[in-house]
């Protein structure tokens, strides 16, 4: 009896290592490329709308398609910090001739509902930020739950980019028309990535 219980037991081990156990590391990896695919999206739209001081339809859209490619659904969140300058008052109000910079914030509902009638602009000195969480359970961490009993927590591809503007994107978003921006836009992406690599 004592044998048979031990042939049991070894089957239900054999079957967890043969099935369960491949299909649980085969998830998580795609969690990892998941992630890896969002984190590179992040960064290169925030890295891109850096460099040319806009934000467009054109390199949002690209983003949301490469999110969208993972087959998870995101909280996609982009903050822009104008840099104002205001002048420094005394204890009275009365301006004392200095003057200091300050960020205000615009976020990505007033960023985006813009973009597709025009570009956002920003200008040099500015800040941008975007960061991205899944807003829905991947099959990995279902699957997790599952096994462990413990329900998964959302947010578990969180990814964050930005940093500072670094052209003013009025140089170059004022002077092009709508179709021309259209038709050159390709031409100011490789005139992006040929400056990251300078």
């Amino acid at each position: 009896m004592e044998n048979l219980l031990w042939k049991v037991f070894a089957l239900i081990l054999t079957t967890i290592m043969i099935f369960i156990v491949p299909i649980t590391l085969f998830y998580d990896r795609m969690d990892t490329v998941s992630y890896n695919v969002a984190y590179e999206a992040v960064n290169e739209f925030a890295d891109e709308s850096r460099e040319l001081g806009v934000v467009n339809k054109y390199n949002y859209d690209r983003f949301m398609s490469k999110l969208n490619s993972t087959g998870i659904s995101y909280d996609v969140d982009i903050e822009h910090y104008k840099k104002v300058y205001l002048p420094v008052l005394d204890d009275a109000g009365v301006e004392t001739g200095e003057i200091r910079s300050v960020y205000e914030g615009v976020y990505d509902a007033d960023i985006v509902s813009g973009i597709y009638e025009d570009d956002y602009v920003m200008e040099a000195g500015d800040m941008l930020y975007v960061q991205i969480s899944n807003n829905t359970n991947t099959i990995g961490e279902i699957i997790k739950g599952k096994l462990t009993g413990v329900n998964a927590s959302k947010g578990t591809i969180y990814a964050r980019g930005g940093g500072m503007v670094h052209s003013n994107g009025s140089e170059w978003s004022s002077f092009l028309s709508k179709e021309t921006k259209q038709r050159n836009f390709l031409l100011l992406q490789k005139f992006y990535l040929y400056r990251l690599q300078s």
